[in-house]
């Protein structure tokens, strides 16, 4: 089995029009998080919000049924959110289309910029997943400090990453 293959690399590539899938400024904003309930846990650190919850930095997005945070020394170090699905959105650069993802559960490692969808995850860009360049696998994982998609697992039984890759579009010649 090859561990890359052609077609998945160009749909990363497609998925991946610049040099990260983020605004370079999203990791410098505050969190702001809304929920219909949240519990705090100061000797966990840990905090978990449930009912429509509303997680915003920056550019990104996500909208989860719930969301666990995990803190150490006042620094966020992973966020935890569960849905059906969670969806998350972020902006890769202005004018760009945005960048779109969801799985029934995600974390995400904000020191580090990785995020991680699972079980029926799906990642593309632009409106419609059915019109653009899309991946799907039970697990997507993206490093956006180094431009790096990963999908699929080497143990995965018989869940195969799946790609769909859109024809180039015409230009008008008017």
């Amino acid at each position: 089995m090859k561990s890359v293959n052609q077609a998945f690399l160009l749909a990363m590539l497609a998925l991946v029009n610049c040099p990260a899938l983020a605004l370079d400024t999203d990791s410098k904003q505050p969190m702001y998080i809304e929920a219909d309930s949240a519990t705090y846990d100061e000797g966990k650190g840990v905090t978990e919000y449930r009912g429509n919850v509303r997680y915003t930095q920056g550019s990104i997005e996500s909208l989860s049924d719930k969301m666990i945070v995990y803190q150490k020394d006042g620094k966020t170090q992973k966020v935890e959110s569960f849905g059906k699905p969670t969806r998350i959105k972020q902006t890769p650069e202005p004018g760009k289309p945005d960048w779109h993802g969801l799985g029934l559960r995600s974390e995400y490692f904000p020191e580090t910029s990785v995020l991680i969808l699972y079980e029926k995850a799906m990642a593309w860009q632009g409106e419609n997943p059915d019109t653009s360049n899309k991946v799907t696998s039970e697990r997507i994982q993206y490093d956006s400090k180094n431009s790096v998609m990963k999908a699929g697992t080497p143990t995965s039984k018989g869940d195969r990453v799946r790609v769909t890759l859109q024809p180039e579009k015409e230009e008008d010649s008017q």
